[in-house]
């Protein structure tokens, strides 16, 4: 007996070490408790067109907010480094501002808005000009406060704006974007078509002048003179015009321009260090004697010390600039040194050196499209204007890395701490080989939109998008090689199990699958269906994979894509993209801030709260505890596990 209890107790030892290293019966791993935390959002979520400056310390951004719903002002009495929000009772898109002094200034907006203020901004009045008409731009001096918008509408205020009269005879219907006075009597305004109108009487008579046939029709965005004879004006299609004698001819400074850029790169979208790489130009300031400064679209902010005959990328092209490269829509000087630029996504940038450095005073709040993490602290966001960001903290805090692009970034795939892609538009892949310090672009073979990467180690990779395509390659993307696919229409998601077995998806229901590393393709769809776009995909091996759409649907196979099933999400907004850790705990994100989770391998899905109300476009997860979310305005979540509870046996005190 007691020799068979010995054995019983060995084999119950035993047992029990085997379970304790992993060789007994198995419970399903269950996902930490936790809640998503959000760790970073643009402050601003929208968009300013205009920069006012008194002073070196003293001023404003004005805009509109996401959907050119409300009117958005942010003020700022510490040369930016704080911005804070101020209130006007104005509905739509606020244009252009004007300040008197440190009190007095006025905005003018869509649908006739003008307001008013005599304390800084701390409260704004409406003022009726009875006008509907969009007014585009205000000018402050001399005595004087001028408004000029769409259909020739022009007004004039001789008593800081308490009474206002016309002032647009000889203008027409004309569509102005711009005015601007050197002394009580003499002004130009300048607008759609490129036309340019000049008064002599302080705005009592308009006439038009001439300008040169090669600007095309150029819509003209901003008009500046240094004196009564020596002025400037910029617009779209890169132009930029100067006149010596107050306007009688205009010279065209960038004709060619266009030619040149094509020539040279290719095509016209596309940026390089080429003066005026911009294809929009929206403002200009000028310091006397001959200092020009110009913001436009691509991240451009160029400066000119010689009167415009040579200018200089400050912003916006090869010049290094770190981070996404949005559309400068403002560019305000208060001196040689001291200047900012604004724009989309609630971008305002400072220089306190003459523009050789910038420095962001708002986090950027682009649409971030992909995220990837190569390890718990590690990883990486991009997005809209090639935005790069990086994180070395598990994403408490990020860095703007420079893409080498500004083209949008869809996807970025990273294998290690060091080697990782992203794609983009025009075909765009760059590649990185020590964390995204420095990116280099790599040769596709054309010039579609690219709208996911994957990568499963440092040689075999794999990129899709538009019409279908599919690109691969097996040297880490030295060489890409487009494969034929069964589809012709847009693939959004791509995703491999190993170096041979791998999916896409997306519109019309399309999903495909390759087993021989991407070579060829077959169709595997037909439970699907046709009426559903399908945005992302994600296998957990060979097997089990899942799948879902924009309208909210998610579906599901266990045979490696052979046939799927739809799962009940019950949702009916997009779903951008899915993750699994394993078999059976998964998650998916889309509008509106939605993310689901399942426990069950998606029998059962269930609402997570995220904090957030914008579009969560990309998901990821280092490991079971470390996870990321990101999407529209900027927006970073992090996944934060609830601490671990222990309990610790109460002792009761003993005295020896």
């Amino acid at each position: 007996m007691r020799k068979r209890a010995r054995c019983l107790a060995a084999w119950t030892l035993a047992l029990s070490v085997l379970a304790l290293t992993g060789c007994g019966p198995k419970e399903p791993k269950k996902m930490p408790l936790g809640r998503w935390e959000i760790a970073r959002q643009g402050k601003w979520r929208g968009t300013f067109y205009d920069l006012e400056f008194v002073n070196a310390q003293t001023g404003w951004a004005v805009g509109s907010t996401e959907g050119a719903q409300k009117a958005l002002i942010a003020h700022t009495s510490n040369g930016g480094a704080e911005w804070t929000p101020q209130h006007a009772d104005a509905q739509g898109p606020l244009r252009r501002a004007a300040f008197q002094n440190e009190k007095v200034g006025w905005i003018v907006g869509e649908e006739g808005i003008v307001v008013g203020t005599r304390d800084g901004g701390a409260t704004w009045t409406r003022l009726d000009l009875n006008s509907a008409n969009i007014f585009y731009d205000i000018f402050v001096g001399h005595g004087a406060v001028w408004i000029v918008g769409d259909r020739g509408a022009a007004f004039r205020s001789l008593n800081e704006g308490i009474d206002w009269e016309p002032a647009g005879e000889g203008l027409g219907q004309a569509s102005l974007r711009a005015v601007h006075f050197i002394d009580a009597q003499r002004g130009w305004a300048a607008g759609w078509l490129g036309r340019i109108f000049r008064t002599d009487d302080g705005g009592e008579t308009w006439v038009q002048q001439q300008t040169p046939d090669s600007i095309g029709g150029a819509e003209l965005k901003r008009i500046r003179f240094f004196d009564a004879r020596r002025g400037f004006a910029v617009g779209d299609r890169r132009t930029i015009l100067a006149t010596e004698n107050g306007g009688e001819t205009w010279r065209h400074m960038t004709d060619g321009s266009n030619e040149r850029h094509f020539q040279i790169y290719g095509q016209k979208r596309r940026p390089g260090d080429e003066p005026l790489h911009s294809y929009m130009l929206y403002d200009l300031h000028m310091e006397p004697p001959n200092r020009l400064w110009v913001a436009g679209d691509l991240g451009a902010a160029l400066k000119s010390e010689d009167g415009g005959r040579v200018w200089t990328h400050m912003l916006g092209g090869r010049t290094g600039k770190r981070g996404a490269h949005p559309v400068f829509l403002a560019i305000e000087f208060v001196d040689a040194k001291s200047g900012w630029v604004a724009g989309e996504g609630g971008a305002i940038y400072a220089t306190n050196d003459g523009g050789n450095k910038w420095a962001a005073q708002s986090t950027t709040a682009g649409l971030l499209y992909g995220v990837c993490f190569a390890s718990p602290k590690v990883g990486w966001a991009v997005g809209d204007r090639g935005e790069a960001l990086r994180t070395s903290d598990g994403g408490l805090n990020w860095t703007a890395q420079d893409s080498s692009t500004d083209e949008c970034f869809s996807s970025a795939h990273f294998i290690d701490e060091r080697h990782g892609w992203a794609a983009a538009e025009f075909g765009v892949i760059v590649h990185t080989k020590d964390g995204g310090e420095t990116w280099t672009k790599q040769e596709t073979p054309g010039n579609i939109d690219l709208l996911d990467i994957y990568f499963t180690d440092k040689r075999n990779g794999w990129a899709v998008g538009v019409a279908g395509t599919v690109y691969r390659t097996t040297n880490g993307g030295a060489d890409w090689t487009e494969s034929k696919t069964p589809v012709e229409r847009e693939l959004f998601a791509v995703h491999f199990v190993n170096s041979k077995v791998g999916w896409a998806v997306g519109k019309e229901g399309a999903a495909i699958r390759s087993s021989d590393g991407g070579v060829t393709w077959t169709r595997q769809s037909e439970q699907i269906g046709s009426d559903v776009w399908l945005m992302s995909v994600y296998f957990h091996d060979e097997q089990n994979g899942w799948t879902c759409s924009a309208e909210g649907r998610i579906f599901a196979t266990q045979d490696g894509g052979q046939t799927w099933t739809e799962q009940k999400t019950g949702v009916d907004v997009p779903l951008y993209d899915i993750a699994f850790l394993d078999e059976r705990n998964g998650w998916a994100v889309g509008g509106g801030g939605l993310i689901l989770q399942t426990t069950d391998g998606g029998i059962g899905w269930r609402k997570r709260e995220s904090r957030v109300d914008v579009d969560l476009t990309g998901i990821d997860f280092a490991d079971w505890h470390n996870g990321w979310i990101v999407g529209q305005w900027g927006t970073i979540l992090r996944y934060a596990p609830e601490p671990k509870k222990i309990n610790v046996p109460h002792e009761s005190a003993s005295c020896l």
